[in-house]
């Protein structure tokens, strides 16, 4: 009988957040009632994503496609972020695209996560699977309602946290309990409750990468004490999840370097003309760049799934996401053109976007790197790390772990450390290091959120001969709960 309730459930789940007319896709595949662990198992592996992208609008990494269209607010929501308009009233159109697709999608994990932590010890099977079940979605419960606290609530303030509203919170399911919203403080000690709880019995290494492991726990366990500006913390969390990761959890970063030297190989090898080249005249600015670049990001610069830098793989707004943005000039002019992979690899087959664009920008290229929108990267364990660092005054080792990624990112002919005159300065470099590594993923938005609002910053944005402006404590850092939310439940809205 239980477990018939649970599959009642399911259905509910799908009519309520997702419109979907078969309940079969919250469920394991040909399997209609969750009687096995493997069955509730199979509820951890969400491949669908969080769709990302007025975030990137909002943020300066996303340039328009349509200037006309974007001037026009034929896209509202997109418009209010690349304008920073405050005047534009937001929650009607918070409907079903976007940042209100985050919203119930978000939950539906949520939902999922918890029936398999309240019923999968009755499930048929190995107590450490069940163990170790609960423990993988408790701690992905931690990352949504960290992804959910981020987006729709004022960023974290110590002194106002447990003041300000946040989040309807739900550590069991239930469809006849009214969500209840709870303060940004309350939703934080959920979160890390659940890292804690989760922790001891994440596995070292996780059936695949659509699951957490042990190296995962610790990266987001930093990622939220560094968001509370728990520094000693956080850096503690960094440090653990690299030992963790180039330990037992068999991770490392992906060395660029490898793909490109055997690019170069191929490419000359495929084109006998080429192959007395010297490698210099593939590089930016030289007269064969453009070729080796195209062919490169259709035949040699893969970067799978399973690649051991990912902690945890989640699709951003599809499976070709962020493809095909486009990035606005500021973001491309932090890259080093001519040394930097990142730039050769994914910044387009093209110098510039269609002729309707905004101008300056160039295409996002990712169709086989599988980029990491919606998940993390061991990469940004070392940047946390040199974050945590820098803000101790420690500008040595700060140095070091930006480096120490930059040896993996940058042709290694032309690499030199990176150096700071002082902690201050650390910063700054680490802060840019994000921006270029952490590119089209949740932290553009998040990181614009925290820093603004700690270092009072007030940002502005140039665009056709315009300068437009962001305060610290502008409404636009928060998004507003979904049209369908609000009507469902008894939210108060937190933005306009």
């Amino acid at each position: 009988m239980k477990r018939n309730i649970i599959i009642g459930c399911l259905v509910a789940i799908t009519l309520t957040f997702t419109a979907c007319d078969n309940y079969l896709d919250l469920v394991p595949k040909g399997k209609a009632v969750l009687n096995q662990t493997s069955d509730y198992l199979g509820l951890l592996e969400d491949m669908y994503g969080y769709p990302i992208n007025d975030e990137w609008y909002l943020c300066g990494e996303h340039a328009p496609a349509y200037v006309e269209q974007i001037k026009n607010y034929a896209n509202p929501l997109m418009s209010v972020c690349f304008f920073w308009d405050e005047d534009f009233d937001r929650p009607p159109y918070m409907t079903t695209t976007g940042s209100a697709d985050l919203y119930f999608i978000c939950y539906n994990k949520i939902a999922k996560y918890n029936i398999i932590i309240q019923n999968i010890g009755d499930a048929e099977g190995s107590e450490s699977d069940k163990t170790e079940g609960i423990a993988q979605a408790k701690i992905l419960r931690a990352y949504n309602y960290f992804l959910l606290i981020n987006t729709y609530a004022k960023p974290y303030d110590p002194a106002t946290a447990a003041q300000e509203r946040g989040i309807i919170l739900r550590d069991e399911f239930s469809l006849e309990e009214e969500g209840v919203q709870k303060t940004i403080a309350d939703a934080y000690a959920l979160i890390q409750k659940d890292i804690e709880d989760a922790l001891p019995a994440l596995p070292h290494k996780a059936l695949n990468t659509f699951r957490p492991d042990k190296s995962f726990g610790y990266a987001i366990k930093a990622k939220v004490h560094l968001f509370k500006r728990e520094f000693d913390q956080a850096l503690d969390a960094s440090l653990n999840c690299l030992k963790e990761a180039e330990g037992e959890g068999n991770h490392k970063l992906w060395d660029m370097n490898v793909e490109y030297q055997s690019g170069l190989t191929q490419f000359k090898a495929a084109n006998p003309a080429f192959s007395n080249m010297p490698n210099t005249m593939f590089e930016y600015g030289m007269l064969f760049y453009s070729a080796f670049r195209a062919m490169g990001s259709m035949m040699y610069f893969g970067h799978p799934y399973e690649a051991p830098e990912n902690l945890y793989y989640q699709h951003g707004m599809n499976y070709m996401s962020p493809q095909a943005a486009l990035i606005r000039k500021p973001v491309l002019d932090l890259f080093d053109k001519k040394t930097d992979l990142r730039y050769t690899f994914s910044l387009g087959t093209t110098s510039n976007g269609p002729a309707t664009a905004e101008p300056g920008c160039t295409m996002f290229n990712n169709m086989f790197l599988h980029w990491n929108c919606g998940g993390v990267k061991l990469s940004e364990a070392y940047l946390m790390a040199a974050e945590c660092y820098a803000r101790k005054g420690d500008k040595d080792n700060a140095m070091k772990y930006v480096n120490d990624l930059r040896k993996n990112r940058l042709i290694k002919t032309y690499y030199a450390d990176l150096t700071a005159a002082d902690a201050t300065e650390a910063m700054k470099i680490v802060r840019e290091e994000r921006k270029r590594e952490l590119l089209f993923t949740t932290n553009g938005f998040f990181d614009m959120r925290r820093f603004c609002t700690e270092f009072n910053e007030t940002l502005t944005r140039e665009f056709d001969g315009n300068t437009y402006t962001l305060k610290p404590t502008s409404h636009l850092l928060t998004f507003p709960f979904p049209v369908a939310a609000m009507q469902n439940s008894n939210l108060i809205q937190n933005s306009k």
